[in-house]
């Protein structure tokens, strides 16, 4: 996993799909766990959100090369 601070103070944050999947799946049973966590709810929506485009990425780029 790789931080990067962006120049208005804040960080994004760069991972492999293994991390990404692990990361999604301990917040999908956080908010089991929690389910008025408005924070936690808003966080597992983004990282699946954030996982879903890259598995449409990967997707399009196999697409274009068995092409």
């Amino acid at each position: 996993m790789q931080f990067t601070a962006t120049p208005d103070g804040g960080e994004i944050v760069a991972m492999d799909a293994r991390e990404a999947l692990v990361l999604e799946g301990a917040l999908s049973l956080y908010v089991l766990k929690h389910p008025d966590s408005n924070v936690a709810v808003d966080a597992l929506r983004a990282a699946s959100a954030a996982n879903e485009a890259r598995e449409a990425r990967m997707e399009e780029a196999a697409d274009r090369a068995s092409v």
